[in-house]
């Protein structure tokens, strides 16, 4: 019998709920390790456009031939930054969507481009206030889940499905400057920050890491130095504060670097999240500490340390999430300046737990107290989660109770 204990609904920090709710019914292959399994799904879709998520390319990888023969399909890997889009779906969208359809194949212009992607796989079905509803209540709810940011805000028709459902105060927007200057005044007040991407991502081998990944590839840095100074410049006179995903090493220092630099020289920087900073050395987290940066992490994120030891050396997979160091030698304090979220990968409380419970590595490890003051609501009003944690079994149980 292991200890029971009753802790608040999450308090996810950083996910896509826009673009998770009109995906809601989407295929989705994230368990899905037989590639005959995934083709003979996509192949018995009866929808005009296949948009399948989850793929997760340390599983398979499909071939053209393999996809040109289905109904038109658009794959997302299980990292939303590589997107496999065969024939037919090509020509369905090429006029409509001419500049994507011709580079999707292309790392480097798909991660300089990725908002305005992942916008349009959102839009292929835009979501609805019927799905926001089951997205929240029927979904991420019954994962234990009551509060979920959005970090990529697609349009001002998802600020007014929100405020039309009551929904407002389950979540928070971030968007990319693009889809901010687009928006009327009011739409813009809801807005709470800004989102950029300086590099990519470990499932799709584009993440900026100081050494090639262990198959070969090179990540990739989108901003040069001077540009993403001029950048973050830029964004400052907004007033608002700016979440920056940076997974690798390199990007991370590139990024703290230049915030320490411009700090020398004005009076005042934009507020800072770095989403992800899964690979941090110690001196870079000490100066971030110092200058005020909060760091958005993904204890589910853990496992990368084996689900990715296919691209990562060694050395990488042991310094992935590194939560000690950060908070037992350089002083973040889950909660104030270290918070927590899933990015829905996946969403909800228990497997969560379990990689911050027991984790690969000893450094990834979060104590429960830690876990709740990063990860969850202040209080239980809206309903909390019952979990049994077996030490010797290394096992948790969750069950959600709603209020």
């Amino acid at each position: 019998m292991g200890k029971k204990y009753d802790i608040p609904l999450l308090k996810d920090h950083h996910t896509h709920t826009s673009i998770y709710a009109s995906l809601i019914n989407c295929i989705d292959l994230s368990a899905v390790r037989d590639k005959k399994k995934a083709l003979l799904w996509m192949k018995k879709s009866r929808e005009e456009i296949t948009v399948i998520i989850g793929w997760n390319s340390s599983f398979y990888y499909f071939e053209d031939e393999e996809l040109d023969c289905l109904p038109p399909v658009i794959i997302c890997n299980i990292s939303f930054h590589d997107f496999l889009i065969n024939r037919p779906a090509r020509e369905r969208f090429f006029d409509s969507h001419k500049e994507i359809i011709s580079h999707i194949g292309d790392g480097d212009w798909v991660e300089r481009n990725l908002s305005a992607i992942l916008k349009f796989v959102a839009n292929i079905k835009p979501c609805n206030d019927d799905q926001v509803r089951s997205f929240f209540d029927g979904y991420l709810l019954k994962n234990g889940i009551w509060y979920a940011e959005d970090m990529l805000l697609a349009d001002r028709e998802i600020v007014n499905i929100f405020q039309r459902i009551g929904y407002s105060e389950r979540t928070r927007f971030w968007a990319d400057i693009e889809t901010f200057d687009s928006l009327d005044s009011e739409a813009k007040k809801y807005v709470h920050g800004i989102k950029i991407f300086i590099d990519g991502a470990l499932g799709a081998k584009t993440a900026a890491l100081k050494e090639h990944f262990s198959t070969g590839e090179r990540g990739i840095l989108i901003y040069s130095d001077k540009k993403l100074s001029n950048t973050l410049m830029q964004l400052s006179k907004l007033k608002k504060p700016v979440a920056i995903h940076a997974v690798g090493d390199l990007a991370t220092d590139q990024l703290i670097k230049i915030l320490s630099d411009i700090q020398k020289t004005e009076s005042c920087i934009p507020q800072i999240r770095i989403e992800h900073v899964q690979f941090i050395s110690k001196e870079s987290a000490e100066t971030a500490k110092s200058l005020g940066i909060v760091l958005s992490m993904q204890p589910n994120f853990n496992n990368d340390s084996i689900q990715y030891a296919d691209r990562l050396s060694a050395k990488y997979c042991k310094c992935n999430n590194p939560f000690r160091m950060l908070i037992d030698e350089v002083g973040y304090v889950p909660g104030e300046d270290l918070i927590f979220g899933s990015d829905g990968m996946p969403h909800g409380a228990q497997y969560a737990l379990e990689q911050s419970l027991f984790p690969r590595y000893a450094d990834q490890a979060l104590t429960l107290e830690e876990f709740i003051a990063g990860y969850c609501m202040p209080d239980q009003k809206n309903g909390y989660i019952e979990i049994e944690i077996d030490e010797a079994e290394k096992n948790i149980k969750t069950e959600i109770a709603s209020n």
